[in-house]
């Protein structure tokens, strides 16, 4: 037998794992090799992001912004509640906006123009990849949130009660709306359908939800449904934060959107195939 075929033949023969580097023993040497891959995919993140950055806060912000105005115009003396729910509202559209229907647009075109087929190529892991997305709907909606919570207090004048537990409650609202928005477009077979589902969602959880008014004031069916997306515990939970101070019901609001994370986490991770479109 030809000695070349005979080692081409044993390397075939090995599993797949044999190709990959091995993963160094020590916990300090996985943390470090952890870190080092979270680094690369994030300055990649990062890189695709920072050119369109200006037009990205742009867009996130000014349907809000819109819609706040609208509000303020159409409402007559609204009660200091419905204030609440209004400006905690507001700021949970560019979460949805950027969060839900930006970053599962995104994925889905990325997918169906072949570009996972990069990643795909590297040994890297799953959960690393999916973080960076996530924390690519952070750089894309963290400063439209701010702008919006300045603005609000503007415009109805009225004082919010800023304190530290509103950055852990923002930063669950967006991870729990980026991995709402990365679940739909590892689900969406092509960027047309991911399009078309994000839109009906946006207009749906800005309006049809518990996102700006209260949940007693949808029908018993819609009451129902509102329980199935994050949005709903977010604006929930920031209105009582800007009402006071952390109470349970935000704590329970918290560890609702912890659940989808996890949930959205495990199941792109474990169920879907999301480094190639076939």
């Amino acid at each position: 037998m030809n000695p070349i075929e005979s080692a081409e033949s044993r390397a075939a023969a090995r599993p797949p794992s044999a190709w990959v580097t091995a993963k160094p023993s020590s916990l300090a040497g996985r943390l470090e090799a952890y870190w080092t891959e979270m680094a690369y995919l994030l300055r990649i993140q990062y890189a695709e992001v920072r050119e369109t950055w200006m037009w990205v806060i742009i867009l996130a912000s000014v349907f809000p912004f819109t819609t706040l105005l609208f509000m303020k115009f159409f409402l007559e003396s609204p009660s200091e509640d419905a204030v609440m729910r209004i400006v905690s509202g507001n700021i949970i559209f560019p979460i949805i906006i950027m969060g839900i229907n930006g970053l599962g647009n995104h994925i889905a075109w990325s997918r169906q123009q072949g570009h996972f087929t990069y990643y795909a190529s590297l040994p890297i892991s799953k959960i690393n990849f999916l973080f960076a997305f996530m924390l690519r709907g952070f750089l894309m909606t963290i400063p439209s949130v701010i702008i919006m919570t300045i603005v609000g207090q503007l415009v109805y004048d009225v004082q919010i009660q800023l304190s530290f537990g509103l950055i852990p409650m923002v930063l669950l609202a967006v991870a729990g709306s980026a991995g709402f928005g990365t679940l739909i477009g590892f689900l969406s077979p092509n960027q047309d359908l991911a399009n078309m589902l994000t839109n009906l969602l946006m207009v749906f959880l800005n309006f049809l939800t518990p996102v700006m008014i209260d949940i007693n004031q949808l029908p018993a069916p819609l009451q129902v449904i509102s329980y199935l997306f994050p949005t709903t515990y977010a604006a929930d939970g920031l209105r009582l934060l800007f009402q006071g101070s952390w109470t349970m019901g935000v704590t329970v609001d918290a560890l609702v959107l912890l659940g989808f994370i996890t949930v959205s986490l495990w199941l792109v991770s474990h169920k879907m195939d999301w480094r190639l479109e076939k």
